[in-house]
């Protein structure tokens, strides 16, 4: 019958399905993860947290003491402000590795799944194109019928 022409059928489809590839630029994911890293190495390597103009710097007006010590505040913001910035490049970076290990976890585990579901999915229509019902009781009919007809001698 038709059957095993549509399995087959199905199953090139099934194994078109399968062959098809989500591509995801492992270079422009590598490209971020060293640029971060080179980052976090220069904010990490600054000489900035050391740096500190002293108060006598600022002149020896009466507000020389006062403008050094807001110079040296506004150091202090900056610094724990570059500090901040160092911890979400770093935060950043390690959210990046880790969703790239749960996408190919992903892909890994839905392949393992798909070419499992691929091949019962397969499996299903060969069984039933080989037992179908119309093939049963074509064949029974066949017997019954052209047989009988047959030995009736009409």
């Amino acid at each position: 019958m038709f059957f095993p022409d549509v399995v087959g059928g199905i199953q090139d489809v099934l194994a078109d399905i399968g062959d098809a590839d989500i591509v995801i630029d492992q270079a422009a994911i590598d490209t971020v993860l060293s640029t971060l890293q080179s980052k976090h190495e220069d904010l990490s390597g600054s000489p900035f947290p050391n740096l500190h103009v002293p108060a006598t710097a600022f002149g020896a007006a009466g507000t020389a003491g006062e403008l050094g010590g807001q110079h040296a505040l506004a150091h202090q913001v900056i610094n724990e402000t570059l500090q901040g910035v160092l911890d979400d490049l770093i935060r950043f970076r390690d959210g990046l590795k880790h969703a790239e290990k749960l996408v190919h976890e992903a892909d890994t585990q839905s392949a393992a799944d798909f070419d499992k579901k691929r091949a019962a999915a397969a499996d299903i229509l060969v069984k039933a194109s080989r037992h179908s019902e119309g093939d049963v009781r074509n064949h029974e009919a066949r017997n019954h019928y052209l047989r009988n007809h047959g030995s009736d001698g009409a």
